[in-house]
C-alpha cells in the first residue's frame, strides 16, 4: 500500500488519487479501507499512459518577461514544488549561510533554483516527496534558467489537480443545514465517513468544556467516559468539535477534549506554545500546575519560542523550529543558536540551568494568569 495512502486524512472528499485515478476509501468500524482490485487497476492505467522522459515542457505558465494573467489559473502541483525548492533553499541557506550575502526570494516566475540550491541538493532533499502517489522531482531536468517537465506527468498531475478540485466543491454542503460549507476544515468525522456540516450546525449539540474531569486519569476516562466526541475543541475558536481527550503522558491526568488538528499541533511540541491560551491548556494538568513545570517535550519548545522572539529578527513569520537549534548540555544547561531568515550570521550561545529555569518559570506563570 503507498505510503501516501496510509496518511492521508480525508478532510475533504473520500479518495485518494494514484495520478489523475480517483480510488474511493471506504470507512468501516471507524477504520478507512481500500478495496485491492481498485488499487491495483489505478497503478495499471498510470504504467500504461505513454511514458516519454525525454519528451519535455516548460512548466511555466507564463515566460519571463510577458505579462502574469490577472486571473491565474489554478497552480497547485506547480505551487508545491516550487515551495519544495524554496523550504529546501531556506534550509540550506539557514545551514551555510546566504551565497550572496543578502536576503533572497525566489525568482518572479517561481522555477529558477532559489539562491543556495542546486539541483543535486534538491533532489537528495526532496526526492521523497509525493503529489498523487507519484514522486515528481526525480522525473524533472533542469534546463539553464528553469526545470522541464515530462510532458505525461504533467498532464496527468494536470487533470489530477482538476479532478481534486471539483471532488472537494462537491463536498461542501451542510448534511444538516443544506448550507454551503466553504471550509474543509468543518468535516466531522463519523463511523462510515465525513460528515459535512457548517460551523452552526456542528456545534449545536456539543458541549463547552468546564473542567470538569480536572484531576481525572484518562486511563478512567477512556472506559468509563465521557466522549470527546461530545464536546468542543477548547483550543480552536472558534470552537470545533472535538475529537480526543488530550492528556497529560507525564501524569496521566486530563488537560481537555481537542479537535484532531489540535491534539496533532500538541503532541508535536514545537510550534503548539505560539498559540494563544496554550500555556494555560498545559496546565490543566493539576499535577504540572502544582509542580509549576511544562510536560518534557514542551520545555525545549518553551525555550526556543523565547530565544526566537529574544534574539531572532523582530516579526519573523518562519516557523520557530527552523530558526532555533537547541541542545541540552551534560551540565543540565543548554546551547542554542538564532538564525532567522534574513540574519547573516549566527553563533552558538550557552544557556545556563539557571537561566532556563528562569525562562520556563516566567512561561508557566504566564498560564496562570
Amino acid at each position: 500500500m503507498p505510503e501516501h495512502f496510509q496518511r492521508k486524512r480525508f478532510a475533504e472528499h473520500d479518495f485518494v488519487f494514484v495520478g489523475h485515478v480517483p480510488v474511493r476509501a471506504h470507512k468501516r468500524a471507524n477504520r478507512w479501507q481500500f478495496d485491492e482490485d481498485e488499487v491495483r487497476a489505478a497503478g495499471r492505467t498510470i504504467a500504461a499512459l505513454p511514458w516519454d522522459l525525454g519528451d519535455l515542457l516548460d512548466p511555466r505558465l507564463h515566460r519571463p518577461g510577458e505579462q502574469e494573467p490577472a486571473t491565474p489559473p489554478r497552480t497547485g502541483w506547480r505551487e508545491r514544488i516550487r515551495r519544495w525548492a524554496d523550504h529546501a533553499a531556506l534550509a540550506a541557506r539557514m545551514k551555510n549561510g546566504c551565497p550572496c550575502g543578502t536576503p533572497c526570494r525566489r525568482s518572479p516566475d517561481g522555477w529558477a533554483l532559489p539562491c543556495g540550491l542546486t539541483p543535486e541538493s534538491l533532489l537528495q532533499r526532496c526526492a521523497n516527496h509525493s503529489i498523487a502517489c507519484l514522486l515528481p522531482l526525480p522525473a524533472l531536468v533542469w534546463s539553464r534558467d528553469t526545470w522541464t517537465v515530462p510532458r505525461t506527468l504533467a498532464l496527468v498531475l494536470d487533470q489530477w489537480e482538476q479532478a481534486d478540485t471539483t471532488l472537494a466543491a462537491g463536498n461542501c454542503v451542510c448534511g444538516t443545514c443544506g448550507t454551503h460549507n466553504t471550509d474543509p476544515t468543518r468535516h466531522t468525522p463519523a463511523a462510515d465517513g465525513w460528515k459535512v456540516l457548517c460551523p452552526t450546525c456542528a456545534t449545536a449539540d456539543l458541549r463547552r468544556y468546564d473542567e470538569e474531569l480536572a484531576g481525572t486519569t484518562y486511563a478512567r476516562v477512556r472506559e468509563q467516559g465521557p466522549r470527546a466526541e461530545d464536546f468542543l475543541c477548547t483550543m480552536c475558536s472558534p470552537a470545533r468539535p472535538a475529537a480526543a481527550w488530550d492528556h497529560c503522558h507525564e501524569h496521566g491526568l486530563i488537560r481537555g477534549p481537542l479537535c484532531g488538528n489540535c491534539n496533532t499541533q500538541e503532541a508535536q511540541g514545537m510550534e503548539f506554545l505560539a498559540r494563544h491560551g496554550s500555556v494555560r491548556h498545559l496546565l490543566r494538568c493539576k499535577s504540572c500546575r502544582a509542580q509549576l513545570h511544562l510536560p518534557p517535550h514542551h520545555r525545549i519548545a518553551a525555550l526556543r519560542r523565547h530565544l526566537h522572539l529574544e534574539r531572532g529578527l523582530r516579526g519573523c513569520e518562519t516557523p520557530m523550529h527552523m530558526c532555533v537549534s537547541i541542545a541540552e548540555t551534560s551540565e543540565g544547561g543548554y546551547e542554542y543558536r538564532v538564525r532567522c531568515f534574513g540574519q547573516r550570521a549566527s553563533s552558538t550561545v550557552s544557556l545556563t540551568a539557571a537561566e532556563a529555569d528562569h525562562i520556563l518559570a516566567r512561561t508557566v506563570e504566564s498560564g496562570m494568569l
